[in-house]
């Protein structure tokens, strides 16, 4: 079967970051396609140059809360596919600098619309977090707002294009997510602070996300949001985990680890969900994802789906990963750290 991307133009804005990065690694990995990288972090441009030294790769540097900047690349390439997972997505961040929050999340995310609609790039596809779903923190605020920005490109343009969004749950082992904290802060001798033990999160390897946002992309006829079927993991096995399991194998002794309980930050919930109350009439399943369908939109366009029966999607009805995957997570994550810092 062709690849969607043969002789494609494909531009990741935030492609030097967890997620952004290993879409770049896939796609790269097709013959006949340049991959346009966007973000503001020249060091990591450099470091992606450094390792990928790929002649089908060009980062640039620019910020998606600057139009122009954005502007300027659109008018030199012409860009088949947009991938944004450019994002503010640290809750506490968020909470703390909430303009800029906006700024990016919001701001940056219409600047790309706008000029997608103005230039007609065929398909654009935002990276979003379950988060969004009923939101209470400054992060999920901003990225409802970016999805809703982005799916409504796709009814006012003219020009038959496809705008899509994609929401998951935490991605294990990216940047500032739990588990690199705390095995950072376990290598390092420093307390494991968590939030509340009982605690449960959605939990998607980085792979899986990949894959979800690949499909997604290719299935997309505009309007929609793609979810992946995820499992969950409880705080507290985490822990657990980390501390007879992880430590020792690392030459620590559990008796030596301080672990603080702070209880929940503000604008965290217990439980994650990944679909409105107001979307389950529109949900539909295909393989291992869920599809939120546009208003009014046709089934029949999409093969192989059907509707899908859901009471709730929240972590704590979510089926729970054993203690042995947790533990694989987190070998599979010092294993990166290792590569990482040679």
């Amino acid at each position: 079967m062709k690849s969607i991307f043969a002789g494609k133009t494909v531009l990741i804005t935030g492609g030097t970051g967890s997620i952004g990065s290993e879409i770049v690694k896939y796609v790269l990995a097709e013959e006949d396609v340049k991959v346009i990288v966007f973000s503001r972090d020249e060091i990591k441009h450099f470091l992606m140059r450094s390792r990928l030294r790929n002649n089908n790769l060009l980062t640039i540097v620019g910020d998606v809360r600057d139009g122009n900047s954005i502007e300027r690349l659109f008018s030199r390439f012409n860009i088949d596919i947009i991938f944004h997972a450019a994002a503010m997505k640290h809750i506490v961040m968020c909470e703390d600098f909430p303009m800029e929050a906006v700024e990016t999340n919001i701001l940056g995310t219409q600047n790309l619309v706008d000029l997608a609609i103005k230039y007609r790039i065929p398909k654009m596809i935002t990276i979003s977090t379950d988060k969004a779903a009923s939101p209470i923190n400054i992060l999920g605020a901003t990225k409802l707002v970016a999805e809703r920005i982005t799916l409504n490109g796709t009814r006012i343009s003219k020009n038959n294009q496809t705008f899509s969004c994609v929401r998951f749950g935490n991605v294990a082992a990216s940047r500032g997510s739990v588990i690199p904290v705390l095995i950072d802060n376990l290598l390092y001798g420093k307390p494991l602070q968590l939030t509340n033990v009982d605690v449960t999160r959605f939990i998607m390897e980085i792979p899986d996300a990949v894959k979800l946002i690949i499909e997604a992309s290719d299935k997309a006829l505009g309007g929609e949001i793609f979810i992946l079927k995820m499992r969950a993991f409880k705080l507290g096995d985490l822990l657990d985990v980390i501390l007879k399991r992880i430590a020792p194998k690392l030459g620590i002794a559990e008796k030596d680890v301080k672990v603080e309980m702070s209880g929940l930050i503000n604008g965290e919930k217990l439980h994650e969900e990944l679909v409105f109350e107001s979307e389950r009439n529109r949900l539909y399943e295909l393989n291992d994802m869920y599809i939120v369908l546009p208003d009014n939109a046709c089934s029949s366009k999409y093969p192989g789906i059907r509707k899908a029966s859901l009471g709730s999607f929240s972590s704590k009805d979510s089926d729970l990963l054993p203690k042995k995957e947790l533990e694989d997570i987190v070998l599979t994550y010092l294993q990166i750290r290792s590569i990482n810092s040679i």
